[in-house]
């Protein structure tokens, strides 16, 4: 057939028919796709996540990256980091992958025979002391805190923890407005990765190095009077962060979170931070010097769950993650905006190694896990 006029218009007609049913078929994301050279046909994924990290993951703008460049779903449901790799009740249901809050709970899934396939450091946030203004202050003039630059650090962390085994006052430490003894709280180092991490850092602090088995057993007393002081501990770190800005000084004085909590509540509710942080008594953020940095692994458990490892470090999700949330980056590094946080430091040097996992399985089993 001879190509005139009227057939080319019948040929161009049929390919734009044709093109716009292809579009409506296949769908602008998979077109994207196919451009791009990614996949966005859609895996849906289930597993467990430390409860820090469910605003991150329920994030619009996270959920949409994941889906439309890597095609990834994700269903996050509350564990806490010790429970996840831990509890049969919970591992038997077969999570596809784990994100609890400290690297050491990749070793000690591996012990427990989960079938860890891939597993990578995500983001870090270090362990800090959350306390209000008039104990900081007290704690200042004490000389166990020191300013310095914008960030306030606790020097004598050690010798402030003894002051807790010694069953020493609010008056003693020059804080007359609070009744009692002196306390610090974290969530249940059982369950959730804050107290677990807040308990590395005592026995780390106690053997003045990193804590072995050894030194478990020659301070595990100190360690435990600690935790019995603090009577009923929470599961879940959100939780607990929220009985913190909820009874307030008095309820609360002293608690072991994490550094990324307060940055991610400042984001989400600058109305009320502004009101908080003018207040007679506010919130106060202390970095232990030195401290430990919870380093958030994912943990693939099954196939399908293995390019979520590359997804998470994805640098624009890594971005969201400091300038939205607080969380730092694999290096501890913050991103390239992000937050003004009064108390923040820019950069947190004084760290201490978390023990190994049979340090930490040692402790633990001192303070309360079954055998």
């Amino acid at each position: 057939m001879a190509l005139n006029r009227r057939n080319l218009g019948i040929g161009l007609l049929a390919s734009g028919i044709a093109g716009t049913t292809g579009v409506a078929l296949v769908g602008p994301r998979r077109i994207e796709g196919l451009i791009t050279g990614t996949n966005p046909d859609q895996v849906a994924l289930w597993g467990f996540i430390g409860g820090e990290k469910l605003d991150f993951v329920k994030n619009p703008k996270v959920r949409d990256l994941l889906s439309r460049r890597y095609g990834l779903t994700l269903d996050a449901r509350r564990a806490g980091s010790v429970e996840m790799v831990s509890d049969a009740a919970l591992t038997r249901q077969g999570p596809q992958w784990l994100w609890p809050a400290s690297s050491v709970m990749a070793q000690l899934a591996r012990r427990n025979a989960l079938p860890v396939r891939r597993d990578d450091v995500v983001f870090n946030s270090p362990l800090v002391i959350y306390s209000w203004s008039p104990v900081a202050e007290a704690l200042e003039n004490a000389g166990y805190v020191e300013r310095r630059e914008n960030a306030f650090y606790i020097v004598k962390m050690a010798e402030l923890m003894e002051a807790i085994v010694k069953r020493l006052s609010w008056k003693d430490l020059g804080v007359p407005d609070l009744y009692g003894r002196v306390i610090v709280t974290t969530t249940d180092p059982l369950k959730s990765n804050s107290g677990f991490s807040f308990a590395a850092l005592l026995a780390n602090l106690f053997s003045g190095d990193v804590a072995s088995p050894e030194s478990v057993v020659r301070d595990g007393d100190r360690i435990a009077t600690i935790f019995d002081r603090m009577g009923y501990k929470e599961a879940s770190s959100g939780t607990h962060w929220n009985s913190y800005l909820t009874e307030g000084m008095g309820g609360k004085p002293l608690i072991a979170a994490y550094e990324s909590q307060l940055v991610e509540f400042i984001l989400a509710n600058p109305e009320r931070w502004n009101a908080l942080k003018s207040a007679r008594i506010r919130p106060v953020m202390l970095y232990p010097a030195p401290t430990v940095t919870s380093s958030h692994p994912i943990i693939s458990l099954a196939a399908a769950a293995d390019p979520l490892v590359a997804a998470l470090t994805d640098p624009d999700l890594q971005e969201l993650a400091w300038s939205e949330h607080g969380f730092r980056g694999k290096l501890g590094s913050v991103g390239r905006g992000g937050p003004s946080v009064e108390g923040l430091s820019q950069t947190v040097s004084s760290l201490v190694p978390m023990p190994d996992a049979a340090t930490m399985l040692a402790l633990m089993q001192r303070l309360g896990a079954p055998s």
